[in-house]
């Protein structure tokens, strides 16, 4: 009989900085840390790096302010360090198109980013190696030893079985703030029903798509209601980069599981890379049994949405869906309580905070927008959880409110904290003090030399 080995503390030397969660805050935490000089691990529990945010988004959203809310504002870019040198990585090696300007739908979100998934999961390990951060992919959380408000060290579980992993500080980039809750942060959660839940997404590709009969037959039909055209890698002429759809029309025509909404967006010739259309719940997304009841629905309506799009679209009578997100994109789970709370208020009215560490100007909500088509700050403070002292956070589980969170947990917001997190905690590892010990004008500082943006910085069309 075999015996599943103990737990073992030596397998893998401390580190300064360890990172759990290899999305798209923990990519940008890792990188951030690692550049600051800090020995710096990064985990994540599938074989690749992008979470979500990377296989569930249908852009990155967003560089820019939305400028484009009448009256119109001036273009000003909100966001930049690691996250455009992602940006930039991903179109250097044939994935992406760089900012894209919307001519439809720009009051949503006025300039779209939209990248190749595979081809920025490979630039996303590149950027992580040159910065010295070690990788451990197919690894899980499994508990956190903390005492009095101190982590002691974080057991994860891979292959080769249990092992401790110990650093000086931590970053928290799980989605739904399991490093937090399991060290003794209060959290709140969201049952079905409640103020604040939310449902699972599902995206997947839809292949041997004939683009431009497509959009002209939506054009003919009048079902357009975000358009946007670019050169796309390996073409010479512009192509269909995103398309949103009035679905609603069909279920008027008669066609009663047509879905409500269709946004995506395209970087390939013939697919739409990303088809955003289908959502389970709101629903628990602590819950295993209701998040196995999401993945059962969510993968039978994208076959049935390839059929509705065969019957009823010109261009896509032999379109077939593929490369389905590998999980339902489950956008909330636990909301972590932290040392200042983004509230609705401070995001719609472009708040300014002394110790901002980015700034952020979306709101994947149609009825909310910044005031004057400008940004809000992102304390500091936001992102250091209540109740432990060596830890830091960054990504969906950051934000209370539920307006609030419509904006943070968008992917753009989420690199952008990750990289003032990991570089916060390069700087608590190295001058051995806690979280709470970084001077934020210091922190300022080094994000500035960094490449990052404190204030809106005039981009004009």
């Amino acid at each position: 009989m075999q015996i599943m080995p103990k737990l073992d503390e030596t397998r893998y030397a401390p580190c300064d900085v360890l990172v759990l969660g290899g999305g798209l805050a923990g990519i940008a935490a890792a990188i951030a840390a690692g550049r600051q000089g800090a020995k710096t691990m990064l985990v994540e529990q599938a074989g690749w790096l992008g979470g979500l945010g990377i296989t569930g988004a249908t852009g990155l959203h967003s560089f820019f302010n939305i400028f484009d809310v009448p009256p119109g504002y001036e273009r000003q870019r909100v966001v930049a360090g690691i996250a455009q040198e992602l940006v930039d990585r991903v179109q250097q090696m044939g994935g992406g198109m760089g900012h894209i300007r919307m001519e439809r739908g720009g009051d949503f979100v006025s300039m779209l980013t939209p990248v190749e998934p595979e081809v920025f999961k490979l630039a996303a390990v590149r950027l992580c190696q040159e910065a010295g951060v070690k990788l451990l992919l197919h690894t899980t959380l499994c508990e956190v030893r903390s005492s009095a408000g101190h982590i002691d060290g974080a057991v994860v579980w891979n292959k080769a079985g249990k092992a401790l992993l110990r650093a000086k500080q931590y970053i928290d980039c799980t989605g739904d703030g399991d490093v937090a809750a399991y060290a003794g942060a209060p959290f709140l959660t969201f049952q079905p029903g409640d103020p604040g839940a939310y449902g699972a997404g599902f995206t997947f590709r839809l292949c041997n798509v004939d683009l431009a009969a497509l959009e002209a037959d939506l054009e003919r039909r009048g079902m357009i209601h975000q358009l946007a055209h670019a050169v796309k890698p390996g073409m010479r002429e512009p192509d269909v980069v995103r398309l949103g759809i009035r679905m609603g029309m069909l279920r008027e025509q008669g066609v009663p599981n047509a879905p409500r909404n269709f946004l995506s967006s395209s970087v390939r010739p013939r697919e739409i890379t990303y088809c955003n259309c289908i959502n389970y719940g709101p629903n628990d997304g602590l819950n295993p049994e209701q998040l196995t009841a999401a993945e059962i629905d969510l993968r039978a309506r994208m076959l049935e949405v390839a059929d509705i799009f065969r019957q009823n679209f010109a261009g896509c009578e032999g379109c077939y869906p593929a490369g389905p997100a590998p999980t339902a994109g489950q956008r909330r789970g636990r909301a972590i309580r932290a040392e200042y709370e983004i509230t609705e208020a401070d995001a719609t009215s472009g708040q300014q905070f002394e110790d901002q560490v980015a700034i952020f100007g979306f709101i994947d909500n149609s009825k909310y927008f910044v005031r004057n088509g400008g940004a809000y700050g992102i304390p500091y403070r936001a992102l250091i959880p209540l109740g432990v002292d060596n830890l830091l956070m960054a990504g969906r589980m950051m934000t209370v409110e539920l307006v609030a969170h419509n904006s943070t947990r968008n992917t753009v917001c989420c690199l952008a904290c990750g990289q003032a997190a990991g570089t916060a905690a390069a700087m608590a590892a190295l001058g051995a003090t806690d979280t709470r010990g970084v001077h934020p004008q210091l922190l300022r500082g080094r994000l500035r030399s960094e490449g990052v943006l404190l204030q809106p910085r005039p981009d004009p069309l």
